[in-house]
């Protein structure tokens, strides 16, 4: 059990300097950052209690936060989906899902077909960065840039995090 908190710890520090140092400085048309960071939400392990989670989930959101400067949007965003995630790991994973935590968050990305997994990623992505940018924005009047920054946003988010996911399974062989 200690050996997933060290990987835990490890990975938080990481994606929280990777995220904050160089994707929050990619600026695609100066308004859209992919959140490489949403992988450390997206691999955590499964077999630690869903309260820590979303502390820990929560503590990450607002480091990111201090980091970006966005008064607490990322710590709502990131709480939101840490709460939403072992509901859409048993819609998407279905009888697969062990809502225990006996089995590890690797095991589902490697047992699992690649639609299981990208509709994961997907759906945990989509509800993070609308979730953050309505909240950003707090008006129906910016509906339109809600979700045109939502779509962009999340592509790239996408990209950067499947491949981040593949490294780190590449790693771990």
């Amino acid at each position: 059990m200690d050996h997933i908190y060290f990987l835990v710890t490890k990975r938080f520090i990481f994606f929280i300097l990777l995220q904050g140092i160089v994707f929050n400085n990619f600026d695609l048309f100066g308004m859209y950052d992919p959140l490489i960071c949403l992988t450390f939400i997206l691999t955590f392990p499964t077999k630690i209690n869903k309260i820590t989670f979303m502390f820990i989930s929560f503590i990450f959101g607002f480091t990111l936060d201090l980091f970006s400067n966005s008064l607490g949007f990322n710590a709502a965003a990131c709480l939101t989906i840490a709460f939403m995630r072992s509901y859409i790991m048993a819609f998407i994973f279905g009888s697969f899902f062990d809502p225990v935590g006996l089995k590890l968050i690797r095991n589902y990305i490697s047992e699992s077909s690649f639609s299981q997994k990208f509709l994961y990623m997907i759906s945990m992505i989509l509800i993070h960065h609308f979730f953050l940018f309505s909240i950003e924005s707090l008006s129906f009047k910016y509906l339109v840039l809600v979700a045109q920054k939502t779509l962009i946003t999340s592509l790239l988010t996408i990209i950067f995090c499947y491949a981040s996911i593949l490294l780190m399974i590449s790693n771990e062989k």
